[in-house]
């Protein structure tokens, strides 16, 4: 063979080597199976028996991976060991372009050849070569094949990078759409259940009516899962009854059965451990024929209760979608029948309230009136006043609703007052200009009498009779008799303020004191009952005769009446006298000035 024949030889065979090495490179999908074709095509082509290439990342330290062919278990450590060296020597920069190096004592004898490469700014890989099998050396065409496939192996595991981070790319994106995909899936559930939630809770809540509130619910969702039976239920958690029931879809003995049920659960306090418990029943076994799906709630603490729903006509089982929106618009149907029943507790209240304020307005009516008798009886009280005694006054406040008590004997003292010369004071300036007088007199007299506690009981013209009832025998005495003297110094008084002879007056005064009849006394005649309250007994009579046998202003006293005050006034004795209507004389005595 010629040397030109051979030269085309070598060309064409060098082509064909790197079509093959080309072809095996580009087929590959990922770094591994790159380096092993190129390995396997290089070790083939070049007649080579071992052959080592490594990947060294100089960001995480380490070489990977490792792809050798012909070496055995020993020399695969040294030699990666070797290759952390060599690395390690010639810096993450010092290698960037393939090239053809002899084994200088870096790696193990067997190594012939080493050709190091750059991939990126991190990443270098290293080809070692042991012997040729007919143990020639490399030709410089040997050299630049090995150089021309490497550069080909570049290219090769940049694009396997390349398709590499495209496939994750791409299984990210599947990802992220398969996550897209699955909220916008939820998202439509979502939107259907908020839709569902929203048509459901518009008709619950449009009204406060407690049965209409549970036929829209339960018509609602039994359109919404497709069923053709329901149910709802409620129970008294205290007195263990069902207070509530409404069914549809179901026959006659149906209902009869799930009411059963429904008291057997009741009984066994399980449907409040269930309530309790927040957890959907799923064929629970004893609300038959209600065999598919049951959710127990709580309205109040006395109340709770249950919602089911029989099979769908579409034949699929309730999912967990399901379960949760119904669970969401069983909720709803809780907050409508609290407010339903906080509707009917304001509405009893407000009736009860209608009723106390009729009731209030009827009190009122009353005890207007009752204030108006009142009134009247105080304006009665207020004008009799003026006409009665204050003793008659007190008689009746302190006697009960039907009974005056009668007369009954009391110390006291009593005081008669006259006017001397009444008659003829009277006709001398008439019964008009005396009815004056008199009132002007009297007027001071009543203050005397009233500062000491005494009691005008009987006028009679130009004279009084005054009662004195303190209970004590002396301090009665002392208001009677310092009455008399103030009624005598105010007398003076107007007398000497009088500019004429004939509107002077003279008030004679007689006291005594003593045991008497004082009270009320009933008189009965043709036209019924008359009481009056009057004072009787022997001291009226001894106070009426001193009255009438004082002359010119004179105070005359009984003797009783001068024992009990003799220590804080002077008295003087007249001599003992026969008086009217009395067996005895009496003594009597004179106030001194």
């Amino acid at each position: 063979m010629t040397e030109s024949t051979t030269g085309e030889f070598d060309n064409l065979f060098q082509l064909k080597t790197l079509y093959d090495v080309s072809k095996e490179l580009f087929e590959a999908k990922d770094t591994r199976a790159v380096l092993q074709n190129f390995l396997l095509t290089i070790l083939g082509s070049l007649g080579v028996l071992e052959g080592l290439i490594a990947l060294y990342d100089y960001h995480s330290d380490r070489i990977t991976p490792v792809i050798d062919r012909g070496f055995d278990e020993d020399a695969l450590p040294v030699l990666t060991l070797a290759c952390t060296q060599f690395f390690n020597t010639n810096g993450s920069q010092g290698i960037n372009h393939p090239l053809f190096e002899k084994n200088t004592g870096t790696f193990p004898e067997t190594i012939k050849s080493v050709i190091p490469f750059g991939l990126d700014k991190e990443t270098k890989g290293v080809l070692l070569l042991g012997g040729r099998i007919n143990a020639r050396h490399f030709t410089k065409k040997d050299i630049d094949l090995l150089l021309t496939l490497t550069n080909h192996l570049i290219v090769a595991l940049r694009n396997s990078q390349f398709m590499q981070r495209m496939a994750s790319l791409n299984k990210d994106l599947q990802r992220k759409n398969l996550d897209l995909e699955n909220a916008f899936q939820e998202l439509d559930r979502r939107v259907y259940h908020l839709k569902t939630l929203n048509d459901i809770s518009r008709d619950i809540f449009s009204t406060v009516e407690f049965t209409a509130i549970v036929n829209h619910f339960l018509l609602m969702i039994m359109g919404n899962f497709g069923v053709m039976q329901g149910v709802v239920m409620m129970t008294d958690a205290d007195a263990h009854e069902i207070t509530f029931f409404k069914a549809m879809g179901y026959d006659e003995e149906e209902t009869s059965l799930l009411k059963h049920g429904a008291k057997h659960l009741i009984r066994q306090h399980a449907l409040d451990q269930e309530v309790n418990g927040h957890s959907i029943l799923v064929n629970p076994g004893e609300l038959e024929p209600l065999d598919t799906c049951v959710l127990p709630f709580k309205v109040t603490d006395d109340c709770c209760g249950v919602m089911g729903l029989g099979a769908k006509l579409i034949g699929e089982p309730f999912s967990a979608d399901d379960k949760e929106l119904m669970g969401t618009l069983v909720n709803s149907l809780v907050v409508s029948l609290k407010n339903a029943l906080s509707f009917e507790n304001i509405k009893e209240l407000n009736q009860d309230l209608l009723e106390k304020n009729t009731q209030l307005e009827k009190a009122l009516k009353e005890l207007r009136a009752a204030l108006r008798k009142v009134e009247l009886l105080e304006s009665i009280k207020s004008n009799l006043s003026k006409f009665v005694p204050t003793a008659v006054t007190r008689l009746v406040e302190n006697a009960s609703s039907s009974e005056i008590h009668e007369a009954q004997e009391q110390d006291i003292s009593i005081l008669f007052l006259d006017i001397e010369g009444y008659t003829k004071i009277t006709d001398e300036i008439g019964a008009t200009n005396v009815n004056t007088l008199i009132e002007k007199y009297f007027s001071v007299f009543m203050d005397a009498i009233y500062a000491n506690d005494g009691d005008v009981v009987e006028t009679a013209g130009d004279g009084l009779m005054v009662l004195f009832l303190t209970a004590d025998k002396t301090e009665n005495a002392l208001q009677a008799v310092r009455a008399a003297q103030t009624i005598m110094e105010k007398a003076c008084s107007i007398n000497d303020d009088c500019t004429l002879e004939s509107e002077r007056c003279l008030v004679n005064v007689g006291v005594a004191s003593g045991k008497a009849f004082v009270g009320a006394a009933k008189f009965e005649s043709i036209i019924g009952s008359r009481w009056t309250y009057t004072t009787h007994g022997t001291i009226v009579n001894v106070a009426a005769r001193l009255c009438g046998k004082a002359k010119g202003g004179e105070i005359l006293l009984a003797e009783e009446t001068v024992q009990r005050t003799k220590k804080l006034f002077q008295f003087s004795s007249i001599g003992k006298f026969a008086l009217k209507n009395l067996a005895e004389e009496v003594e009597i005595y004179s106030l001194s000035a």
